[in-house]
């Protein structure tokens, strides 16, 4: 157990502060052991303030990056278990690399954007525990015996890139019988307390390579050469390169070309570039450990004469299985679900991230509520969202406010943002563990979450006493093209909706204060409906995210709602206008009021703005603004992501209306599915078909128009409680075999 290792650290350069451009080289550590040959067991334990890559007998102990990962780390620091059985023998060496990561390296957002968020010091602690057959067991921890040094690794920052210089290799440092005679001791940092007691294991999957792609070549330019990946990525490239020793070779990543040439504008403050110098040893391995990219294109510039003799891009994210898939003969809605799933795998590194390329790539707190019941029909999430609720939990301030990152960087950010509770934002305590829920059924979740909840609840309660939020801060519909919806309409509205969705959790789980939750929550309405509303039934600032959001939050009903989506689009020239908040719910509500015709024509176009104009500009991913690049404008400059996945929450509607999926929160975990499917009439889409893993098996779906007659199978597996209900639709025949059901209908 690492209780009895020390933290150890060596020191490769001067102090670096917040300020500083770059940081020191990367230390490295190692130490020789002998053991026992009759090994029953053998663990391997590690933690660090930084990020690591392990290796034992020449080789590595897995195949994972950026470990321990991120979290606040002045509350847990995660601790990496490695089963070693299989790789150690009687005479070992382990060696240890370490990179700046997120405790060290840049964090934030423009002005904030910082180094040293959690330590000026990257330092680490392992424990190798053998267990021989004998029943007797063996301990090897870090301490000042262990021996240190810098090699190639001259620098490394998740945004600024890594510098990596060959000349300076340490080689097999993990060998057992390396010569380390050169090396200098670590040393053991002194604290006034010990970091042990915040040492919790880690809960999430590694973060691994998952795919991979060949670049295409598009133009060289003397030693320039322009790479495309054909899909806007997260990861690195990994090129094999066979060049004269000191040749520099520089690599830089965009997700966009401008006039040909790489654009990086976007990018802000994060350089996103890495450097290799070679040896001249023959054929000679890039491959940065300690950093990622967010791209589609690459630059390659050599300093010098090299050969590029293999290139490869690498994408790295969370190793989460794929649970759903959606595909559609519409090519253009096929294609906007392919993006947001490429969406889900860019960001969803460690924490779900807003973006994987600029300055920022942060775990936004309203980006991942809006998102994730999208993100848990194509994804195994249960891990992962538990992982990152408790950096939620971490990050809420005392006064109950949750903030819009999680985890929260500690240089600068809390002052920029402030004390107060974002609409949408600071709600992900309660949307998040409701789906959660609802996906999944496990209570656990509400019980970890609840009194965070509740805390937030206080803080709404006490600034708002006439149940209405009409004096605070926040981003309101973020992104939102050619409307403003008022702050205090969408502040009030997600107030509601959280006070609901705490109410319904504390049933679950049997809380004394649901009747509370249930009263305030018809307060909140009257009061809505009192303040914002007049006596038509239109909503003050009268955008389409006022109605969506009003119906799907059970403020007003769907007749309301109709009438006056009907109205908004017609005056909006049936474009749609929400941003981040109101367009998660502007399909599901089109198709329940009636308007299920505009709900196809909407996710169909190529129009300006929609999913598919970004489409047929060649989108691979989903960008963060509708009008991020347009054909009369060009590319926005400045605040401008090519990859993230907000307005990819329409996924969850070709779910659970394309395809009728729907699970029910009074009996979750998919023991109760209504299959209620809200088929395309207008011909925009003839035939879909996808899957959801559950528990209990797959569910599959697949529906086809032919001659007028809709044709919908659907396989439920045996323990399954299910219900049909098919809107609009009249049934012709149905039939059974085993557990796969075929329904003929035709449209009413």
């Amino acid at each position: 157990m690492l209780l009895f290792s020390k933290w150890i650290t060596y020191t490769t350069g001067d102090h670096k502060g917040m300020d500083d451009k770059y940081g020191n080289p990367s230390p490295y550590f190692r130490k020789s052991f002998e053991l026992k040959d009759n090994v029953k067991k053998a663990t391997l334990q590690i933690s660090a303030l930084g990020v690591f890559n392990v290796y034992i007998n020449g080789e590595p102990v897995s195949n994972d990056y950026l470990s321990p990962g991120w979290t606040d780390y002045l509350k847990h620091l995660p601790m990496v278990t490695y089963d070693i059985t299989n790789k150690v023998q009687k005479k070992n060496g382990i060696g240890v690399v370490l990179g700046d990561g997120w405790a060290l390296g840049h964090l934030g957002s423009t002005t904030t954007f910082k180094r040293t968020g959690y330590s000026d010091r990257i330092e680490f602690s392992a424990t190798i525990t053998v267990e021989y057959e004998d029943g007797t067991k063996e301990e090897i921890i870090t301490d000042e015996t262990w021996r240190a040094t810098q090699g190639a690794i001259r620098r490394s920052d998740i945004h600024m890139g890594e510098y990596i210089d060959t000349r300076l290799s340490v080689g097999n440092f993990s060998d057992p019988d390396y010569d380390d005679a050169s090396w200098d001791y670590a040393w053991a940092p002194e604290f006034k307390f010990t970091r042990n007691p915040y040492v919790w294991p880690v809960i999430n999957p590694p973060t691994v390579v998952k795919h991979t792609f060949v670049p295409k070549l598009l133009e060289r330019d003397g030693n320039t050469y322009l790479y495309d990946v054909t899909q806007n990525i997260t990861g690195v490239l990994k090129c094999v390169f066979n060049g004269t020793r000191g040749t520099k070779i520089v690599f830089r990543h965009g997700e966009l070309l401008d006039k040909g040439k790489l654009y990086t504008e976007n990018l802000r403050k994060a350089e996103a570039t890495d450097t290799f110098i070679l040896s001249g040893t023959g054929d000679e391995v890039f491959r940065p450990l300690f950093t990622f990219h967010g791209f589609r294109y690459a630059e390659i510039t050599v300093y010098g004469q090299a050969e590029i003799k293999d290139i490869i891009a690498e994408v790295m994210y969370t190793d989460l299985k794929e649970t759903g898939t959606f595909t559609c003969d519409n090519p253009i809605v096929d294609k906007v679900y392919q993006n947001a799933l490429w969406g889900q795998r860019g960001n969803f590194l460690n924490v779900p991230t807003d973006c994987p390329q600029r300055d920022e790539r942060l775990g936004w707190t309203a980006d991942t509520q809006i998102f994730c019941k999208s993100a848990m029909y194509n994804m195994d999430c249960k891990i992962f969202y538990k992982k990152y609720l408790r950096d939620v939990c971490d990050a809420q301030l005392g006064n109950g406010v949750i903030p819009i990152v999680a985890p929260m960087p500690h240089v600068g950010f809390l002052n920029y943002v402030g004390h107060d509770a974002a609409a949408g934002w600071a709600d992900a305590i309660a949307e998040i563990p409701y789906f959660y829920y609802m996906m999944y059924g496990d209570k656990r979740i509400i019980r970890d979450t609840l009194l965070p909840l509740k805390r937030l609840i206080d803080f709404y309660e006490v600034e708002s006493p006439e149940f209405v939020r009409d004096r605070c801060w926040g981003y309101g519909d973020w992104l939102s093209i050619n409307a403003t919806t008022d702050m205090g309409v969408i502040s009030t509205l997600y107030y509601a909706r959280t006070v609901y969705d705490c109410a319904e959790l504390c049933h679950v789980v049997g809380d004394y204060e649901e009747q509370h939750y249930r009263d305030l929550y018809e307060n909140i309405k009257k009061a809505f409906r009192a303040r914002y509303m007049d006596e038509n039934g239109k909503i003050f600032s009268d955008t389409q995210t006022c109605y969506i959001v009003a119906y799907k939050f059970g403020i007003i009903s769907a007749e309301e709602a109709r009438t006056h989506m009907t109205r908004k689009l017609k005056e909006d020239g049936g474009h749609l206008t929400s941003g981040f908040l109101g367009i998660k719910f502007l399909l599901p509500t089109l198709c329940e009021v009636g308007m299920k015709d505009e709900a196809y024509r909407i996710m169909s176009s190529t129009d300006f703005p929609g999913w598919g104009y970004s489409v047929v500009q060649g989108a691979t991913t989903i960008w963060e603004r509708w009008d991020g690049y347009t054909e009369e404008n060009g590319i926005m400059g400045g605040m401008n992501s090519f990859n993230h996945y907000s307005f990819g929450s329409c996924t969850e509607w070709m779910y659970e209306y394309c395809l009728g999926i729907n699970p029910h929160f009074e009996n979750p975990g998919f023991r109760e599915v209504t299959f209620r499917p809200y088929l395309d009439t207008t011909g925009k889409i003839t035939s879909a078909s996808g899957h959801y893993d559950t528990d209990f098996g797959t569910i599959s779906v697949d529906w086809k128009l032919e001659d007028g007659v809709y044709t919908y199978n659907v396989t439920i597996p045996e323990g399954i409680e299910y219900h049909f209900d098919f809107v609009d639709m009249t049934m012709i025949r149905a039939k059974t075999n085993d557990n796969t059901y075929t329904f003929h209908l035709k449209a009413k």
